[in-house]
């Protein structure tokens, strides 16, 4: 009678399931290390082994990562200590934030450099960035205090 093998039975070594998956080892073992991923069994030698419900579970990873999730809200979601339409509602509102940011940083970009006729250097870049943040704002914005030798 043979004895059954790691790939008879679709067991993986981390290297495998990290082929297989697309990380890197050191990937899975933080996922190991953070909760997020469990090898199914360890070899007598301590070498971990994966199931294919371990594969699915990186996947599944990799997808709320691929949203924008961070490991401690994925592992929240996966443990059920949250919705996901919770968690997909939080991450609709930073990415609506980051777009707004963006936006702006663009239409910045776009008057400075469809600014022809004058040429900004680089000392001048803060103030003239404070001076277009106030325009497009209507509020005063505070100046950063450049550092003097008595602040070292």
């Amino acid at each position: 009678m043979t004895r059954p093998t790691v790939l008879r039975r679709r067991w993986r070594r981390i290297g495998e399931l990290a082929d297989a998956t697309g990380v890197t080892v050191r990937t899975l073992r933080h996922y190991e290390h953070t909760g997020l991923l469990a090898a199914s069994q360890r070899t007598c030698g301590g070498h971990r082994i994966y199931d294919c419900e371990s594969a699915r579970r990186v996947y599944h990873i990799l997808a709320l990562r691929e949203l924008g999730f961070s490991l401690r809200e994925i592992r929240k979601a996966m443990e059920g200590r949250t919705s996901l339409p919770d968690l997909l509602s939080e991450q609709l509102e930073r990415a609506e934030i980051q777009v707004a940011r963006a936006t702006k940083l663009r239409d910045r970009l776009r008057k400075i450099t469809k600014n022809t006729e004058s040429d900004v250097s680089v000392d001048e870049l803060p103030a003239h960035l404070d001076a277009m943040s106030r325009e497009s704002c209507g509020q005063p914005r505070r100046r950063a205090r450049a550092p003097d030798d008595g602040d070292r």
